[in-house]
């Protein structure tokens, strides 16, 4: 899958979260912000703070890091078992299968800790809604504004 021989699929831990944060607010801001409405923006905002994504982790959401050579790829994070709340690959590494490969890895977690898990939800924003259905999600719902953010749900299990 085109994988680069020095990336490495780990659990964030302590210590990750500011360049984690870092990350998302930089891809959030080139591919995604335009399409928020203010209020959206600052709840974002306020959910990708660093002590915030600690607390993600400290509360048991799977969050996994792909990692080159010590910097932080991407990152997946999945809440309430089986609802992708975050996604995010720097730009450096798209098309690579980096996205995919974690929403398998985080899939595989879930299901490990609860077998009856069978889909994934997520509410995509519009730039990701083709990715998602190239992994075979499909949309529940028409586009629609939620608390400021432009969001399609969509419901899948990653292919592979």
């Amino acid at each position: 899958m085109g994988h680069d021989r020095r990336l490495i699929y780990r659990d964030m831990k302590e210590g990750d979260e500011g360049e984690i944060s870092a990350l998302i607010r930089r891809l959030f801001g080139k591919y995604i912000a335009h399409t928020y409405a203010p209020e959206g923006l600052a709840e974002f905002k306020k959910g990708v703070e660093p002590s915030v994504l600690l607390d993600r982790m400290k509360q048991g959401q799977i969050v996994i890091l792909a990692v080159s050579e010590g910097d932080i790829a991407g990152v997946i994070a999945v809440r309430n078992g089986n609802h992708i709340s975050l996604l995010f690959v720097d730009e450096r590494f798209h098309r690579k299968g980096i996205a995919q490969a974690l929403v398998s890895m985080a899939h595989e977690r879930a299901r490990a800790a609860d077998p009856l898990i069978r889909d994934f939800t997520v509410n995509s924003s519009p730039y990701a809604v083709k990715f998602y259905e190239k992994l075979g999600f499909c949309a529940t719902g028409p586009e629609r504004m939620m608390r400021g953010m432009r969001i399609t749900p969509m419901r899948g299990a990653p292919m592979g």
